[in-house]
């Protein structure tokens, strides 16, 4: 379902090239790394297609960016914020794909540890906390759609 849609949105984007899908040992490794179980609409987008070397990511990319998040850029916010809180507030979102300008689209995990399944964000690096998350879309089909078209 996912895949077609990219793929009909997409026609003509030579910067999109849809990946295979993912192996669901893949899958469980990613979310193990990030602490959180994936939404189920994230967890059958990677089944179709892992990352699409433009806006959606891979496992690897998605495993890459936490680990970034977690030890690279904390001297970044370091002066505002102890590690602890950083890694809450960094932490408290599942990032699947990237706008190419440093933002990244996600889910928002609740304080349960459950992920939120009824909105996507867009989570701008440039602040944390209240500011940085806004909704962009309810569901993974609406974000494929408004991505592609440009509204987002």
């Amino acid at each position: 379902m996912y895949r077609e849609l990219i793929l009909e949105l997409s026609k003509g984007n030579r910067w999109v090239k849809i990946q295979p899908p993912c192996p669901a040992e893949e899958i469980r490794h990613a979310e193990q790394v990030v602490g959180y179980p994936f939404p189920k609409e994230l967890r059958k987008l990677l089944q179709e297609a892992n990352g699409d070397q433009c806006c959606l990511l891979s496992t690897q990319e998605i495993i890459e960016n936490v680990e970034r998040n977690r030890e690279i850029l904390f001297p970044l916010f370091e002066q505002d914020y102890s590690k602890e809180k950083y890694i809450e507030l960094v932490d408290r979102f599942i990032f699947f794909a990237t706008n190419g300008c440093g933002d990244y689209y996600c889910y928002r995990v609740n304080e349960d540890g459950i992920p939120d399944e009824a909105a996507i964000y867009i989570w701008e690096h440039e602040f944390l906390g209240e500011k940085c998350w806004k909704k962009v879309a309810g569901n993974m089909a609406e974000f494929i759609n408004r991505y592609y078209n440009g509204e987002i």
